[in-house]
């Protein structure tokens, strides 16, 4: 039988959309943007949604890292548009994160930094997990097979024991309130720079052809009004001559 851990007392430390299980099972389940009930699901410790590419990217894994039993982690459900938080997650554990930046490297989402969880921990949640990616499956016949599969090859704890990360002073339990609310503009204004360049842009060829458009239209009305007077001068004639 596989080596088990005691798992922190209040286990999820991090709130959020979760819902626990069997905190001894090796599998968790990160349903991005769909919802999950536990209740259809066999042996998982921990499953949830994680919408965002960075806060909630953050909960989750401040969470597997706090239960040393997890060594699996399953992303399912639908990705999130934009944030793509499963890609996210994917890329991560693959890659990591930039240590100057905390930008995950490799990433499609859009604003992929880790702020708020320190590196150590993040390369201890890369070394405690495997990702078995099942994104875009919501049918819950293939992930309890999955589930069911893992838990038979169960590894045993992760060695070392529970990581619980401090967030601004903070023992992880505060973690949501010491969440800043608005994170730091400094690695964002390249992407909003771009994207107030794509607006320019956009907004002159749109110009640009409403004034295309009008000048056509003026065009059009001038050479109706000479055709209406060259007709009417060689009409002219005509008509005086019948009268």
């Amino acid at each position: 039988m596989a080596e088990k851990k005691e798992v922190p007392d209040g286990w999820p430390l991090v709130t959020g959309d979760y819902e626990v299980g069997d905190p001894q099972s090796c599998v968790a389940i990160s349903s991005h943007g769909s919802y999950f009930h536990m209740e259809h699901l066999k042996g998982v410790a921990l499953q949830g949604p994680d919408k965002t590419e960075n806060i909630g990217l953050e909960k989750i894994m401040t969470n597997i890292i706090s239960n040393p039993n997890i060594r699996f982690l399953i992303l399912a459900g639908a990705e999130v548009p934009g944030h793509v938080s499963g890609g996210s997650m994917k890329a991560l554990v693959e890659n990591g994160i930039d240590a100057d930046t905390h930008k995950i490297i490799g990433t499609p989402g859009a604003i992929p930094f880790i702020e708020n969880v320190p590196h150590e921990a993040v390369e201890r949640f890369r070394d405690q997990i495997e990702v078995i990616n099942m994104i875009g499956v919501e049918d819950y016949g293939q992930l309890n097979a999955k589930v069911k599969e893992l838990a038979a090859k169960d590894p045993g704890a992760y060695p070392e024991d529970p990581m619980i990360v401090k967030v601004g002073g903070e023992e992880v339990e505060a973690a949501v309130l010491e969440m800043p609310l608005a994170m730091p503009a400094t690695p964002y204004m390249g992407i909003i720079n771009r994207a107030a360049e794509q607006m320019t842009y956009k907004t002159q060829l749109i110009a640009r052809d409403q004034k295309l458009t009008s000048g056509l239209s003026k065009n059009s009305f001038f050479g109706l009004m000479a055709g209406l007077i060259a007709a009417f001068i060689f009409l002219l004639p005509l008509i005086l001559g019948v009268i």
